[in-house]
C-alpha cells in the first residue's frame, strides 16, 4: 500500500513538471525578448517607431483647407512607447511630428504662419476586464506645440475683417497643455465603442469630446482591418469671434479605415484613408469668408500610409 502510494506520487509530479516543460517553449516562442530581458519573462517595454505620408492636414476630424495651412499633405513622424507595469497596467509614451509640406502662411497673411504640430503625450492604461469584460480606461496628459490647436492659441483674437485684411493679433505662444481621458469597450465580439474627453487649460481652453464606434477583424493571417466612425464637439473652446470663428458644438463627423499589412514580425505598411464631414461649429467659421479663404473643407477624402516597425 504504502509502495503504492510512492508510485502513484511519483507519477503525478511526473506528470507536473511535464506539462510545465512542454509550456515553457510555446510561451518564449509567442513573447520574443530582447537578450537584455530574462529569458523566461515577457520584455516590459514595447513600443513601434513610423513615419508616412497623409495627402491632408487634420485635427480631431477637422480638414484644414489649402488657404489655412497654404498647401495640402503632411509628412507625419511618431515614437509610441508602452511599459506593462503588470497584464492589466501600463504606462504610455509618445512623440509624434508632423511637417506641413507647404509655405505655412495662413490665408497668405505674412506673420501669420500655420506651425508644424509637434505632441507629447503621457498616459497610464489600465484594463478593468476584471470587472467589466472588454473594459480599458486611459488617462494622461497632452503637450501641443503648433497645429490648429496652436494656431487657435496664438491667435485668438476677434476675426480678421476680409474687406480690411485687418490681421492684429495678440502675441500669445502656438502651445496647449491639456489633460485627456479615454474609456473603451469591447462591445460584441469584434465590435468596440469608446469616448475620449480633453481639458484643454492653456492656450486654447475649454472641451473636446470625441465618442467612436468601431470595428476590428483580420483579413488574413498577414493583414488586419480597423475601421472607426467618430464625431467630435467642443464647450468653451472656440470663440466665436477668433481668427479661425468656429462656434461650440458639433465640429466634425469621419469614418477612417486602416489595413495594418505585415510585411515582417516586425515590420508593417499601413495605408488608410478618411471621410470628413463639417459639423454645424466648424462650418459658421466657413459661414460669410470669401471662397479662397475658408479654413476647412466641407467634405474631406484624407488618405495615406505609414511604415510602422515594432520592437
Amino acid at each position: 500500500m504504502h509502495k503504492n502510494t510512492i508510485i502513484s506520487t511519483a507519477v503525478a509530479v511526473a506528470s507536473l513538471a511535464g506539462t510545465a516543460l512542454a509550456g515553457s517553449p510555446a510561451k518564449i516562442a509567442a513573447t520574443p525578448c530582447t537578450p537584455a530581458c530574462q529569458p523566461a519573462k515577457e520584455c516590459k517595454l514595447s513600443g513601434s517607431l513610423q513615419a508616412g505620408y497623409q495627402s491632408n492636414y487634420t485635427y480631431r476630424g477637422l480638414v484644414a483647407s489649402h488657404a489655412a495651412v497654404q498647401g495640402d499633405s503632411v509628412i507625419p513622424a511618431a515614437l509610441d512607447l508602452r511599459y506593462a507595469v503588470d497584464p492589466s497596467l501600463a504606462v504610455l509614451g509618445n512623440v509624434s511630428y508632423d511637417t506641413l509640406l507647404s509655405g505655412h502662411k495662413a490665408f497668405g497673411e505674412e506673420g501669420m504662419n500655420f506651425e508644424n504640430e509637434s505632441n507629447l503625450t503621457l498616459a497610464v492604461e489600465k484594463k478593468l476586464c476584471k470587472y467589466v469584460k472588454g473594459l480599458k480606461v486611459t488617462g494622461g496628459y497632452n503637450l501641443t506645440h503648433g497645429g490648429l490647436e496652436g494656431f487657435v492659441a496664438k491667435h485668438a483674437v476677434p476675426r480678421i475683417n476680409w474687406e480690411e485684411k485687418n490681421t492684429s493679433r495678440a502675441h500669445a505662444h502656438s502651445v496647449t497643455q491639456e489633460f485627456f481621458v479615454n474609456a473603451e469597450q469591447v462591445i460584441w465580439k469584434k465590435f468596440y465603442a469608446g469616448v475620449t474627453v480633453n481639458y484643454s487649460f492653456q492656450g486654447a481652453t475649454g472641451w473636446w469630446y470625441q465618442p467612436y464606434v468601431g470595428y476590428r477583424t483580420a483579413i488574413c493571417p498577414c493583414s488586419d482591418l480597423d475601421v472607426t466612425a467618430g464625431w467630435t464637439a467642443t464647450s468653451s473652446y472656440f470663440n466665436s469671434d477668433d481668427v479661425i470663428g468656429n462656434a461650440n458644438g458639433s465640429q466634425a463627423w469621419f469614418i477612417k479605415a486602416a489595413v495594418d499589412a505585415k510585411l515582417s514580425d516586425k515590420l508593417s505598411v499601413v495605408p488608410f484613408v478618411s471621410f470628413n464631414w463639417l459639423g454645424c461649429g466648424a462650418m459658421k467659421a466657413n459661414k460669410g469668408v470669401p471662397e479662397g479663404e475658408k479654413p476647412y473643407q466641407n467634405f474631406g477624402v484624407v488618405a495615406g500610409a505609414s511604415l510602422v516597425y515594432k520592437f
